[in-house]
């Protein structure tokens, strides 16, 4: 059984508290830090609405994708000046990273029909005593114990966040117990329509992509300098001017389609030796069959497998070409990171990928499983310097004007819906 930690007395409960199963465990907030994640310059003016107290929850422990949206997401709304927390299980990167920026994090553990039972109850005090406004759910787990939490603690609205395109195994998560759903793209809303989620009970709010500080040192001429960055960063890797870097960054997972990249980049590698391709991720068992594989196709010399790599987004802009043939996407971060670093992209078009580029201007899409189609995207691109010298500086210049994905315009949609769906619910605007 959970015990409870050791540093509180079980009755005692402080407005910094944290959750376990049984209850209470300490785990105040560290001192706010400044963060490089999110330029604060980006989201611009406050809210509009008056500020809301929102809690976020999260199941997972990794950081991959959907944890770092929510985290972004939290940076964004707190700087619109909403009072922004998490709950998530004990040893959760995010709940580690959020801590780091200075926000209250609240720790429940997960799993099992005990600890379901006893977190709701946990949740229901956690809100009903702190006064949420908003709880924001996101997987499975989470919801089933936050979402029933807070409904019974009061909470005047609570949403289901969905941010992955896999079969939804539990309707109960997202037509009983919260209010409303959130996603991040409209094929995932589609895909929720088509599972029987009512269409006018779902908003959708694209992943925040933001240019990365050292985008920015340039003022003047901020191409040129994504251009300084990008030959700094190769002299760094090792490749000369005259080679050509294809490059992927995701975690090493089989639904990422590391190994259909790697067969339609072999017969490209062979024909042009100053190729090279670039895969920047972790995870087993792919690591060790990506390595087997390179060696299957005598491709040491051409393939680099770098692990993981803090600053992913800086390695992206000494890439020629971004590729990654992804086997599902909800929406796809990666692209837009690609995208503001100047990087033309090949990938497939699977789906939300498609709402994330600018098909045939700024990326060339493949069917899933046609690894000819996908060579062939490839082999346009590794050929052609001055179609990706076009393709690239086109997404550059998009994610300069597109207002859906900055910090600004995200917390924009994500406040109109909270406060619509409230207003819908009776509670009007504050």
């Amino acid at each position: 059984m959970d015990a409870f930690h050791p540093s509180v007395p079980a009755p005692s409960l402080s407005p910094n508290q944290a959750l376990t199963a049984h209850g209470t465990v300490t785990a105040a907030p560290v001192p706010r830090r400044a963060t490089p994640v999110l330029d604060r310059s980006a989201v611009n003016a406050p809210a509009a609405f008056a500020p809301l107290k929102i809690l976020h929850t999260e199941a997972a422990k990794g950081f991959g994708g959907q944890e770092i949206y929510i985290y972004r997401h939290m940076l964004a709304m707190r700087d619109r000046g909403h009072d922004v927390s998490l709950l998530c299980q004990p040893g959760a990167r995010l709940g580690e990273t959020a801590r780091e920026a200075g926000f209250t994090v609240h720790y429940l553990k997960m799993g099992g029909l005990l600890r379901l039972v006893r977190g709701i109850w946990s949740v229901k005090q956690l809100v009903a005593r702190h006064g949420f406004d908003v709880v924001n759910t996101t997987s499975r787990r989470d919801s089933l114990i936050a979402a029933a939490g807070a409904r019974l603690g009061g909470a005047r609205l609570v949403v289901r966040s969905r941010h992955l395109m896999s079969p939804i195994n539990s309707l109960l998560t997202y037509t009983g117990l919260p209010h409303r759903v959130m996603t991040v793209s409209s094929y995932v809303k589609q895909l929720l329509v088509s599972r029987g989620v009512d269409d006018g009970r779902i908003g959708i709010v694209p992943p925040i992509a933001v240019p990365p500080q050292w985008s920015q040192i340039n003022a003047e001429d901020p191409w040129q300098g994504v251009q300084d960055t990008r030959a700094e960063v190769r002299r760094e890797l090792g490749f000369d001017a005259a080679q050509i870097v294809v490059g992927c960054v995701a975690v090493l997972r089989e639904p990422k389609g590391h190994i259909d990249l790697l067969h339609a980049i072999a017969p490209l590698c062979r024909q042009h030796s100053n190729l090279q391709l670039v895969i920047v991720g972790d995870g087993q068992p792919m690591m060790d069959r990506l390595v087997a594989l390179r060696r299957e196709l005598g491709l040491e010399a051409q393939v680099h497998l770098l692990g993981f790599r803090l600053g992913a987004c800086r390695l992206m802009a000494a890439f020629d070409i971004f590729a990654l043939a992804t086997h599902k996407e909800a929406a796809g971060t990666v692209f837009l990171e690609a995208a503001h670093v100047g990087v033309p992209i090949v990938a497939t078009r699977v789906g939300g990928v498609p709402e994330m580029v600018l098909e045939g201007s700024n990326a060339m899409l493949a069917p899933l499983g046609d690894r000819g189609a996908l060579s062939h995207a490839l082999q346009t691109l590794v050929e052609n310097p001055e179609q990706r010298q076009r393709m690239g500086r086109a997404g550059w210049e998009w994610m300069r004007t597109a207002q859906r994905f900055t910090p600004s315009g995200h917390t924009e949609a994500t406040e109109h819906y909270y406060h619509q769906w409230l207003k819908e619910l009776g509670h009007g605007q504050r």
